[in-house]
């Protein structure tokens, strides 16, 4: 789900790389990030995945490095992160989270 807001996006969690901190079905507010990014080492993330161009991913920022940004999700067993990608290329940052909602009720079961 993909929702533009102005300079925000909102997007729907469909993998568990981000558990406990984020749970699919869980939607996250994404502010965008001007020309000059500027994430808080911690915060989550979302850029484009540096081999699947199609694809988002959502991850914690650890590091930034020359090379671009060290990505890591919360869940180790279930993420795809910078510990087999590498560094992403910081000109594939979309944005950070700023909020989440919840998954409603009649949509846990699902």
């Amino acid at each position: 789900m993909l929702l533009f807001c102005g300079r925000r996006l909102l997007l729907r969690i469909e993998g568990r790389s981000m558990q406990p901190t984020l749970e699919p079905g869980d939607r996250v507010l994404v502010r965008r990030l001007g020309r000059d990014p500027t994430p808080s080492l911690g915060s989550v993330v979302v850029t484009w995945h540096p081999q699947r161009s199609k694809l988002r991913l959502i991850k914690r920022l650890k590091s930034v490095e020359e090379t671009g940004l060290w990505l890591l999700g919360d869940n180790p067993a279930e993420s795809i992160d910078s510990r087999q990608l590498g560094a992403v290329p910081t000109k594939l940052l979309i944005g950070e989270v700023v909020g989440r909602l919840l998954r409603g009720r009649s949509e846990q079961g699902r």
